[in-house]
């Protein structure tokens, strides 16, 4: 090994294949520690063989590596180690081949200011060999106006002006460290006059900057920029001074806002508070002489964290009674939404909504949860729209088979042919076109569960005597079956008809009557629960919003004409009312215009008005006539009433009573 100057020896088998190395260090440590030299001598194998136009790699645990031509003979080896400290060689070459291309003059001095490194970029800027500039003190050779020795205390200059060998360059010196500690400098400069152009940038962006000052500041708004820890490191825009209390913008710059909230100067920390919930907020500010500004806070995140806050003040004193005034209004108008939404949410044990506020509405609700715990036959009453159907379903809900079927039966609109087969269900083979294999009715899908039996007058007669002996005994046969069914249902029937009339003129069985009649609930129409109008109308317009996808508002006096129409068509009408205002509005609230027309609208044509009296009538019918329309024009004119009044020179509430009336 040492005639050969080798590094390694290595070891092959009878077949002369390389099975191992030893080092010289293995090697002289076992010739240390053995007593003869007829021992055998241990070697390693942790190596591999690679083809020697291969690509750099890297094997784990393995320390040799042996290159091999195409035919799979040796032809060298090297070490991990000694391959590592090529690639550093490398990468070091690399480096500085990018420190060359990049543009940049770099040279780096010692503790004395003596050079210690120049690139080539440096070389070719200053017109100066690195030869001639190694080791020489730089601040001999350099001129600059600040002082050099403020770096080596930690100090940074940036954008410095020097000129050496009368070459003008500009860049930053900054101190050079080794193990946090200061050994010298480092100078990254450019040619001066390659900088010409940036040089025009960051003088167009100074001029934008002073423009964008001056644009704020017209606005009467300031700009304050704080870093993470509270200090204030840039003011900008229209100053503030009688809430600073402090002469300028230059003399608030580098103090902290946390010890200007300790001094009493403003309150509250708004910094603070958008530090600690890490979103855009905004808020008052008072000063300690009564100052008020309105302040809005935007954090500026760097990664995931916050890299500081700009603030943007407006100064708010001459308008406290305004703001004082909108705040009022604000609560009054959050405590009726508030109102609104708890009625909104009233309900008790169902999970279907009973919007209402009226007191017999809550009285007919009571009555529904204490007659759901029976199993007795309800028939609702009332006008068409009313809600029967959201009654019924209601009665299920509160009842013991909520969890059971709740099946609803339009007796009006299932044709008389096919009644039968569909309330009561019918055999295989009951009649021509029929399943083969049967299919069970209405009741008995029901079973269990609730039937709500919808304009039950509707039925015909003959099929009242079958809905009759249902309700009796309990039970049904199939259409063309030959057993009789049990079935445990819950009947509701509905009408909108005077049920007492159909029976006097045979139109519908008394003794139904009186089985279906045995809690008997008559739902008012929606003229007689105006209080109802207002909640059930915000319903309907969240409903059609999320719909819809849209974010329309009903104002305070579209509601109010809204709750003074008879509605005819009860629920019904009133919700189509409110899908109509929300699709065809055009602006976000829905103004009481916007109400009123749809009003007149959906007036039929024959209800229309007379547009000018052209033919003798009575005089009383004639001022009423006139009347009308005068209040017509001037509510399509203005919009709300009291300005109707105002114009009309009458008081609000006669207006009113007009108003219903003409409405009516």
């Amino acid at each position: 090994m040492e005639e050969q100057k080798g590094e390694l020896l290595f070891v092959s088998s009878e077949n002369d294949e390389i099975i191992g190395y030893v080092d010289k260090d293995s090697l002289l440590k076992q010739l240390q520690s053995q007593q003869s030299l007829q021992g055998k001598i241990a070697y390693r194998a942790d190596m591999v063989k690679v083809p020697e136009e291969g690509a750099i790699s890297f094997y784990h645990n393995i320390s040799v590596v042996l290159g091999v031509n195409e035919s799979g003979a040796i032809t060298g080896y090297t070490t991990a180690r000694d391959t590592k400290n090529l690639l550093n060689v490398y990468k070091l070459q690399q480096v500085n081949r990018i420190f060359d291309s990049s543009g940049i003059g770099i040279i780096t001095t010692d503790s004395d200011f003596e050079i210690t490194f120049m690139n080539e970029t440096a070389e070719q800027i200053l017109g100066l060999p690195k030869h001639v500039l190694l080791y020489r003190n730089y601040k001999t050779l350099i001129t600059v106006e600040r002082d050099l020795d403020e770096v080596l205390t930690g100090k940074q200059m940036v954008m410095v002006e020097c000129s050496i060998n009368f070459k003008r360059t500009s860049g930053n010196i900054s101190p050079l460290y080794e193990n946090d500690k200061i050994i010298g400098i480092v100078h990254l400069f450019s040619n001066r006059e390659k900088l010409g152009d940036a040089v025009n940038e960051l003088e167009f962006l100074r001029n934008f900057n002073d423009d964008l000052k001056a644009v704020y500041s017209s606005t009467n708004k300031q700009i304050t920029v704080v870093n993470r820890a509270g200090t204030i490191i840039r003011v900008a825009g229209t100053f503030l001074q009688g809430f600073w209390q402090q002469e300028s913008a230059e003399k608030l710059i580098g103090k902290n806002v946390y010890e200007l909230e300790k001094e009493g100067v403003f309150s509250p920390n708004i910094t603070d508070l958008c530090l600690a919930q890490k979103k855009r907020l905004s808020l008052i500010q008072e000063a300690k002489n009564g100052k008020k500004v309105w302040s809005v806070a935007t954090p500026v995140f760097h990664g995931d964290k916050i890299e500081k806050i700009v603030i943007l003040s407006e100064d708010i004193t001459s308008i406290h009674e305004l703001r004082a005034e909108l705040e009022m209004a604000k609560k009054q108008s959050e405590e009726y939404k508030q109102e609104l939404d708890q009625l909104l949410t009233q309900k008790h044990d169902g999970q279907r909504k009973l919007i209402f506020r009226s007191q017999v509405m809550e009285r007919l609700v009571d009555e529904c949860r204490h007659i759901a715990k029976v199993d007795s036959t309800v028939l609702l009453s009332g006008e068409s729209g009313v809600g029967k159907e959201v009654f019924a379903k209601a009665i299920h809900e509160y009842s013991h088979r909520h969890n059971e079927p709740f099946i609803r039966v339009n007796c009006g609109a299932i044709p008389e042919t096919l009644m039968e087969s569909e309330l009561f269900g019918y055999e295989k083979g009951a009649f021509t076109g029929a399943d083969q294999r049967g299919k069970p009715g209405l009741f008995e899908l029901a079973h269990k569960g609730s039937i709500f039996l919808d304009e039950v007058t509707e039925l015909p007669y003959n099929m009242q005597v079958k809905l009759l002996r249902v309700l009796q005994e309990r039970e049904m046969m199939r259409v063309g079956g030959t057993r009789t069914i049990s079935i445990d249902v819950r009947v509701i029937a509905a009408t909108n008809q005077n049920i007492h009339e159909l029976v006097r003129k045979n139109l519908f069985r008394e003794d139904l009557y009186y089985r279906l009649n045995v809690i008997p609930i008559d739902i008012p129409p929606l003229r007689q629960r105006t209080l109802d109008i207002i909640p059930l109308s915000v319903h309907f317009l969240q409903v059609y919003n999320q719909m819809y996808k849209l974010d329309k508002v009903l104002t305070k006096e579209a509601l109010h004409v809204l709750e003074g129409y008879h509605w005819p068509g009860n629920v019904r009408e009133l919700q189509n009312m409110i899908e109509r205002l929300v699709v065809t509005a055009r602006e976000e609230h829905i103004s009481a215009r916007d109400v009123l027309s749809n009003l007149y609208e959906s007036k039929p044509r024959d209800q229309e008005k007379k547009p000018i009296v052209r033919e003798i009538i009575p005089l009383k019918e004639a001022v009423e006539e006139v009347e009308t329309q005068l209040i017509s024009l001037a509510l399509q004119k203005y919009g709300t009433a009291a300005k109707v009044a105002q114009i009309l020179g009458v008081s609000p509430a006669t207006l009113s009573r007009r108003m219903q009336k003409l409405l009516s």
